[in-house]
């Protein structure tokens, strides 16, 4: 979990370093990869309520649940983060 917010400081960091224009493609990834994540945050976040009342899991198997879906979340939302400063960056260098 450290490591996740590490990455994300990091690549955060890195944001407010770098001012480029988007291409078209880019900023429609952008918004592609924004809702994606959105809509799997909905998803989790409905698992997560009808844990254990339609599965019959424990508590401590649905925070197990939790925790996962939060952990995947984070790395998804720092891999796209990372892969939209990698076209700023390169958009830069043309």
């Amino acid at each position: 979990m450290k490591t996740v917010l590490v990455l994300a400081m990091c690549v955060f960091g890195f944001l407010t370093v770098t001012h480029a224009e988007e291409t078209i493609a880019e900023k429609a990834t952008v918004t592609a990869k924004d809702a994606t994540r959105a809509v799997k945050k909905g998803v989790n976040r409905t698992k997560e309520a009808m844990c254990g009342k339609l599965t019959g899991d424990n508590k401590v198997e649905c925070l197990a649940k939790e925790a996962k879906h939060h952990v995947t979340e984070g790395a998804d939302a720092v891999k796209d983060k990372a892969s939209e400063v990698k076209n700023t960056v390169d958009s830069d260098k043309k």
